[in-house]
C-alpha cells in the first residue's frame, strides 16, 4: 500500500512540473520580445547543405544555424528590445552527412568554404617553404615528429596502429583521415577513419596546367622534390583567387 502511495505522490510531483512548465513555456510565447525573435529568426538562420554522393565518392556537405529562440530571448531579455548581436544559434547537421558515409572517398571540400587543402608528400624544403601557411604531411614511423605547426596524417600500412598510437599521444589532435595510397585502404577502413584522395596533383609537370585550374574545395597533393618555384606559381594562383588554406581536416569538415 505504501509502494502505491509513494508511486502516486510521484506521479503528483511529476505531472505539476510538467503542468508548470507548460504554463511557463505559455507565458513565454505570448512575450513581445519571444515574438519578435521568432518572427525574425529565419533572416539570421543558414541551411543545412547535404553531403553530395556519386557512387563511391563524395564531396562533404556544410552544417548550417538556427537560431535557438528561448535561449536567445534570455540573452536579451533585460534589454527589452531585439538585437541581433545577442541571437543564440546551433549546429544544424546535414540530412546526408559525412559522419554516416564514411565507407564513401572524399575526393574534395565543399566549394562553399572558399579554401583550398595542400597535403605534402613529405619533403622537408617543401615544409620548410610553406612554413606560413596551414597544410597537412603525410608521415610515416621515419618522418613523424613530436611538435610540429603543421598537420600530421598516418601514412603507415604496416606500423599503422604504432603511428596512430603515437598521434594520439604527442599530436595537438588526431585529424582522424586516411590519404589513400595505394596500399592502406583497407586498414582506414577498419580503423573507420575519413577516406581522402585528393582531386589534383602538383608535381613539375602538372604546376602550369594546375595554376589556372584551382577551384575552392580542391584537395591538392603535393610530390615530394617538386620545385619550390613551381610550388610557388600554385600557391600564388590560390591566394591570388582569395581561397584561405586550410590544414585538410579543416578544409573537409562539414563545420562552416
Amino acid at each position: 500500500m505504501k509502494i502505491f502511495k509513494g508511486m502516486g505522490i510521484i506521479a503528483v510531483v511529476m505531472f505539476s512540473f510538467y503542468y508548470t512548465e507548460r504554463i511557463a513555456n505559455f507565458v513565454l510565447e505570448k512575450n513581445n520580445l519571444y515574438q519578435e525573435i521568432e518572427s525574425k529568426k529565419s533572416i539570421y538562420e543558414v541551411e543545412s547543405v547535404a553531403a553530395t554522393i556519386n557512387d563511391e565518392t563524395m564531396i562533404p556537405g556544410l552544417y548550417g544555424k538556427s537560431v535557438n529562440v528561448k535561449t536567445s530571448y534570455y540573452n536579451m531579455k533585460s534589454l527589452q528590445t531585439f538585437n541581433s548581436y545577442y541571437l543564440v544559434y546551433q549546429d544544424t547537421v546535414p540530412e546526408v552527412s559525412m559522419e554516416h558515409n564514411k565507407d564513401k572517398i572524399i575526393m574534395q571540400g565543399n566549394s562553399g568554404k572558399n579554401s583550398v587543402a595542400l597535403v605534402l608528400e613529405y619533403d622537408q624544403k617543401i615544409i620548410d617553404y610553406l612554413k606560413n601557411y596551414k597544410f597537412s604531411v603525410l608521415v610515416d614511423m621515419n618522418t613523424f615528429h613530436n611538435t610540429v605547426s603543421y598537420e600530421q596524417i598516418n601514412n603507415e600500412v604496416n606500423d599503422f596502429q604504432k603511428l596512430e598510437s603515437l598521434i594520439n599521444k604527442y599530436a595537438s589532435f588526431n585529424p582522424n583521415l586516411c590519404v589513400l595510397n595505394g596500399g592502406n585502404e583497407k586498414v582506414c577502413r577498419a580503423e573507420k577513419k575519413y577516406l581522402i584522395k585528393p582531386n589534383k596533383e602538383l608535381s613539375d609537370s602538372t604546376y602550369l596546367e594546375l595554376k589556372d585550374n584551382i577551384h575552392s574545395g580542391d584537395i591538392v597533393l603535393i610530390k615530394k622534390n617538386t620545385k619550390l618555384s613551381n610550388i610557388e606559381v600554385v600557391v600564388k594562383s590560390i591566394l591570388y583567387k582569395d581561397y584561405d588554406l586550410n590544414y585538410l581536416s579543416q578544409h573537409i569538415s562539414e563545420e562552416q
